[in-house]
């Protein structure tokens, strides 16, 4: 620990010399105010690695999807591969595994999704969306080993307002929004409806297919009631539906040993597809106690997906398969917590959730396998898994949040989970297959502030994974363990120079046991345990606003993993994680020319790069680091806007997946190409 002490005193003596200032502010001069610690609180004095996106920069940044929000922020990121729901999202180290679960919480409007499948969905008519980096579990539960995202859309008004934004882009991508809030009853029934309708042919060619294989047609609908019938009691009604369908699995098979080569085309000789729906309701009831607020939430997901892909993705027909998933769930919180205001600030609560997940694969086998372009009706079907999933989770939590001193708080929370599992073989007459994963998550932390603008904090903190079922092959083995990463961070958060600027600091380390490892074996797909890691990091973030009409912006995150130990043996010890960056880094700038009083020109600038990245646990295969640059420039105007925009708009070339045959016992690696460059105009008109 004798680096966290000179990394603290450096942290301490950087404080000092800037001295006193104010609140950390955004580019208009307005207090950023989240809600990682399920209340309102200045985003400068949360205990915690938190990156914040309000709604105006959500606009200006261009963000769409959760692939943009991590490009974003340091020691986070997210691979985007084979269909509509699957990614891989990887924060401080700890990465998600296809069929498992992910390592962090994604909360929508105080309401945690819980399917994997619905982390890739459109992300519009939003009002803030908050990065938590570190264990979150205390709060968020079994799913925030690694840290939580919180996405806030936008509230019914009292007032009739509306929006429209169109949107046009190469690969004749087009685009409609729109949104309309007001009063039923004005003051006790608001309502708020918005809409997001894509049609995309796409822009990666398939050579054998003579068409663009990522095609995407998506309809997303919200609607919200608010109900306020007293000032103590509100009600909140939320319902959202989506329909995608869209092109999938487009992967390119690779020379030995060249994950970086991106010469070769995609040239798979049957189209992969993966149509996906999502329903997803929640009711958020409030009532505000004299000494506390009751709060229920209750919400239903039901999420499916029909996956047909290539599996040798040449131009020859040898190989198919199909993967049918599905996840229906109903959970229930109940939360009681203390008003804001007291020296002394507690919650507790309590957590079920009652889930039934299956999946069923299916190899295609070609009945002709010398013959080419045969359609997947022609090929003949081999069952090899087919499962239901049942999921019985109970949870209680509590936090207390004390302010010992007007400089000292000191914050103790724990949460105990419970997860029952039970896995029906679908495929196989046999017993069902049982587990139960439980953990106690405490989380410590204290934090002193030299000035309402700079303080220190240091947390320990404890996050759980649960463990689960392999499909039952006898491929891999039937349980894999679940996750514990026990970890220690120390920070900082300054806030200078007259709202000017704002540094904030961390460095963690972690203890990682039984890590979670996702092994492909051509249709078979599976998870085992990597015992002991140790983990590593620094992050630092910084932000300017040197005049009113310039913004710029800057982080850095760095992490060090280490293998301790993967079966017992010498087998991988002293080697990497898989699909984590070693470097992560980002840049922007943005200029705002004013025209008049009601008119501006808007220039925005970002830069992202990684690097240091592994794509298997051997280490044998590394990925060249990656840099991109996204332009935007926004003729501003009071009721709309006109943008013109690029994403990767030096046309990098990268793989976004890859896969070693060693790892998916197939006949070559593979690799799936990343984004090209992508360029459009939006148009957006607020009344």
């Amino acid at each position: 620990m004798g680096f966290g002490k000179h990394l603290l005193s450096g942290l301490l003596a950087t404080v000092s010399i800037f001295g006193t200032s104010a609140h950390a502010q955004d580019i208009d001069g307005n207090d950023i105010v989240v809600t990682a610690r399920q209340r309102s609180e200045s985003l400068q004095q949360v205990p915690d690695s938190v990156t914040a996106f309000s709604a105006k920069a959500i606009e200006e940044a261009g963000i769409r999807s959760i692939d943009d929000v991590t490009a974003l922020v340091p020691n986070i990121s997210l691979v985007d591969a084979q269909d509509a729901g699957t990614v891989a999202i990887s924060i401080r180290g700890i990465g998600q595994v296809r069929n498992g679960e992910a390592p962090v919480a994604l909360v929508i409007d105080g309401v945690q999704m819980t399917s994997t499948d619905m982390i890739k969905q459109a992300l519009y008519d939003l009002e803030q969306i908050e990065v938590l980096k570190g264990p979150q579990g205390a709060l968020y539960g079994r799913n925030a080993i690694g840290g939580a995202i919180n996405i806030t859309t936008k509230r019914p008004t009292n007032t009739l307002e509306g929006r429209v934004g169109v949107d046009y882009a190469n690969g004749d991508d087009r685009r409609l929004s729109g949104s309309l809030s007001g009063a039923i009853v004005p003051d006790i029934l608001l309502f708020r409806v918005a809409a997001d309708y894509r049609k995309f042919d796409g822009v990666q060619h398939n050579v054998t297919l003579n068409r663009k294989v990522d095609f995407v047609e998506d309809l997303n609908l919200r609607g919200r009631l608010i109900l306020i019938p007293s000032d103590r009691l509100t009600l909140d009604l939320r319902g959202s539906y989506g329909d995608l369908k869209g092109g999938a699995s487009w992967y390119i098979p690779l020379p030995d040993g060249q994950p970086n080569n991106t010469s070769i085309p995609i040239q798979n000789d049957f189209l992969g597809e993966s149509p996906r729906k999502i329903k997803d309701a929640a009711l958020k009831i409030d009532y505000e106690f004299d000494p506390f607020t009751l709060s229920s939430v209750s919400a239903y997901n039901d999420t499916h997906i029909d996956l047909i892909e290539d599996l040798d993705w040449t131009p020859a027909s040898v190989l198919g398969a199909r993967q049918i998933r599905g996840y229906e769930s109903f959970s229930q919180e109940l939360r009681l917590a203390s008003p804001s205001s007291q020296k002394l600030r507690w919650t507790a609560g309590a957590y079920l959730l009652d889930a039934k997940r299956s999946i069923e694969t299916t190899v295609l086998i070609s009945p002709n396998p010398g013959a080419s372009g045969l359609p997947p009706s022609a090929y003949i079907p081999l069952p090899v898994a087919a499962a239901d999933e049942d999921i019985l989770t109970k949870a209680v939590y509590g936090q207390l949040n004390y302010n010992a001193t007007d400089a000292l708080e000191l914050t103790a929370a724990l949460r105990y989970d419970h997860d029952k599992r039970t896995q029906t073989n679908r495929l196989v007459a046999g017993p069902k297959r049982k587990a139960t994963f439980d953990e106690w998550q405490p989380k410590l932390s204290v934090k002193y502030a030299f000035s309402p603008d700079n303080m220190v904090y240091a947390t320990a903190a404890r996050g759980f994974r649960s463990g689960g079922f392999n499909p039952p092959t006898g491929v891999f083995p039937a349980i894999y363990r679940p996750e514990v990463a026990d970890t220690l961070e120390i920070g900082t958060k300054n806030s200078l120079l007259d709202r000017k600027l704002t540094l904030n600091a961390a460095a963690f380390y972690m203890r990682y046991k039984d890590q979670q490892v996702f092994i492909l074996n051509l249709a078979d797909q599976g998870i085992v345990n990597v015992e002991k890691t140790d983990i590593f990091g620094l992050e630092f973030e910084a932000q300017a606003r040197p005049t009113r009409n310039v913004q710029l912006g800057a982080s850095l995150g760095f992490i060090d993993t280490d293998i301790k130990d993967f079966d017992g043996t010498n087998r991988f010890r002293g080697n990497k994680v898989p699909l984590t960056y070693r470097w992560s880094y980002t840049m922007f700038g943005q200029y705002r020319l004013p025209i008049d009083d009601d008119r501006a020109l808007i220039a925005r600038l970002d830069y992202s790069g990684r690097s240091g990245n592994y794509w298997h646990i051997d280490n044998a295969d590394r990925q060249n680091a990656v840099n991109l640059v996204n332009a935007r420039l926004t003729f501003d105007a009071r009721g709309y806007s006109i943008a013109l925009y690029a994403t990767n708009l030096l046309k990098e070339r990268y793989t976004e997946e890859f896969f070693a045959k060693e790892f998916s016992a197939g006949a070559a690696d593979i690799r799936y190409p990343g984004q090209p460059r992508r360029y459009g105009v939006a148009a957006s008109l607020k009344f």
